[in-house]
């Protein structure tokens, strides 16, 4: 579960030189944002609005929705021009139904974000209340989750910071700033709505919801916006439900999917805490048609939860017979279509399987892969396990001959025809770790995968946990090496010289690429700081 930290004691000053904002409806800018707009464009930074939808009113009744939704594009046009925007596009979307329309909201901001360049970009939290308000930040997630180094929009989205907005429902905030001297003009900006102010009394509702996030902060503060900060990585790490849980937002859940019956394969060990966050995962699926293979490799007793959805099939062995047999002893027990793995340690996110499932049915290929996130955890005296990191080690197009010298594959992320699976079986129990590498390489001589470039799921690591095979430095030791050593040895026959130049020759090219892009990072960065000390 996320655990919220309390609104910040302090104000925070933002700065920017190019602001771009996300407004769903005509007058979420100054619902949401207005007063540091205010702010920002009176110390000269250049800002552009891009409105989603048409302002016809959505579920309202209005009359004349034509007549109505022409009289708010030209309130917002006078609104902009009060406010000194230097330009907004409209989309023209229909208002009320922007979830429908994901694809053209993420293709605009990407064309935003690549022309105009902005260095902060702000937008509605999952938190709304409304609907198009969370559409808004999906639409972007759906950009940003699949960005990865080497793609156009990487240099400018790693750079970007981004700020979520609220209008009609307080978020968890970690910025707040101080507005109170721009709160007489944010009230003389809703006034020009006269179309909504009509309707309800917004400008009120803004004003309060200011004063209310005065609260934490020392008594001179008269009004204050909040703000939740992001970056590209929380897009590229989690889901968009797993995001927007982080946030404490408003879960959108899709409607349950079905389609060919799936297995999934936990091994578990002694580790109940961590099984039962595997199986609480498992559980969230979106994905319904499915069914939980239970592997008991040697431990106490599990306890599986009460009312659990989904069938479980266990299989219990008398003593720890190792990773490899655990899992062929999982394969053998399924029964679905489909088969995928978890360790007890790991998680799926809600999509992870519906995704997975999507590509098959999309393409017919019998492998299919996604990404994981690794999250990296150390334990609290008080809270226990907290992940202090997040990052996205692997993302990578499937390449048979790279697979042969690097494991960039976590099991986890993999979903395969069972019969298939079955053919390339079983897994080597000769080797003490590495039987999920193994089990690939042999696979990806029978057909080939196809990756799914988005996080579905995470691969844990615990700082100083004895119960990892590999403890907290897995390169410090010896038989980690070894370990690689016998899957080169067993593979040599497939690792020919064409194969090892070609695999070599793609990482050291990453390697390069990897510097280069992380210099110039640091150097945005940097002036960033300089810029907020010097503002």
């Amino acid at each position: 579960m996320t655990k919220f930290t309390p609104p910040p004691g302090t104000v925070s000053r933002v700065h920017a030189e190019r602001v771009l904002v996300i407004a769903p409806h005509f007058d979420d800018e100054v619902l949401g944002c207005g007063g540091l707009l205010l702010q920002l464009i009176g110390r000269g930074a250049e800002t552009r609005v891009l409105f989603l939808s048409d302002g016809s009113g959505g579920v309202e009744e209005v009359g004349d929705r034509r007549e109505y939704a022409a009289r708010r594009r030209n309130e917002a046009a006078t609104v902009a021009g009060q406010l000194g925007v230097s330009s907004f596009e409209e989309l023209g979307l229909p208002d009320g139904a922007l979830i429908e329309h994901l694809e053209a909201i993420s293709e605009s901001i990407r064309r935003a974000v690549t022309t105009f360049r902005p260095d902060l970009l702000l937008l509605p939290s999952p938190s709304e209340v409304s609907a198009d308000h969370r559409a808004a930040f999906r639409a972007l997630h759906h950009l940003l989750a699949p960005v990865r180094s080497g793609d156009p929009l990487y240099d400018q989205a790693a750079g970007l910071r981004i700020l979520l907005y609220e209008v009609n429902r307080p978020q968890h905030p970690d910025i707040l700033v101080d507005v109170g001297k721009e709160l007489v003009e944010i009230q003389a900006l809703m006034a020009l709505y006269h179309s909504q102010t009509k309707l309800h009394d917004y400008a009120a509702a803004a004003a309060g919801l200011r004063r209310f996030r005065t609260l934490s902060l020392p008594p001179g503060v008269r009004a204050a916006e909040a703000y939740r900060a992001l970056s590209l990585q929380d897009f590229v790490t989690r889901s968009p439900l797993r995001l927007t849980e982080h946030l404490g937002g408003i879960l959108d859940t899709p409607t349950p999917r079905n389609g060919p019956f799936v297995s999934v394969v936990i091994r578990t060990r002694d580790r109940p805490r961590k099984l039962a966050e595997a199986l609480t995962s498992v559980a969230r699926s979106t994905y319904r048609d499915l069914e939980v293979v239970l592997v008991n490799d040697g431990g106490n007793g599990v306890v599986i939860p009460e009312g659990y959805p989904f069938p479980v099939v266990r299989r219990d062995t008398p003593g720890a017979s190792g990773p490899a047999a655990a899992a062929q002893l999982g394969l053998a027990a399924a029964t679905g279509e489909l088969v995928g793995f978890l360790d007890d340690d790991d998680l799926f996110f809600p999509e992870h399987v519906a995704i997975l499932v999507d590509r098959v049915q999309e393409t017919g290929c019998p492998v299919v892969y996604s990404d994981a996130a690794v999250g990296v955890y150390e334990r609290d005296a008080n809270r226990g396990w907290q992940c202090i990191d997040r990052r996205l080690p692997y993302s990578r197009d499937f390449d048979a001959a790279r697979l042969l010298v690097d494991n960039y594959i976590p099991f986890n992320t993999v979903l395969m025809q069972r019969e298939l699976a079955n053919e390339t079986g079983p897994f080597d129990e000769t080797l003490p770790f590495f039987e999920d590498w193994d089990f690939l390489i042999r696979l990806s001589a029978r057909t080939s995968f196809d990756h799914v470039r988005t996080v579905t799921c995470e691969y844990r690591h615990f700082h100083e946990d004895t119960s990892h095979v590999f403890g907290s430095d897995p390169h410090a030791r010896s038989d980690f090496l070894d370990g690689r050593a016998s899957i080169y040895a067993k593979h040599a026959d497939r690792l020919g010289p064409p194969e090892l130049a070609r695999a070599v020759s793609t990482l050291r090219a990453e390697n390069s690429e990897q510097a280069e892009r992380y210099r110039n990072l640091l150097a945005t960065l940097q002036r960033a700081r300089w810029q907020d000390g010097h503002g």
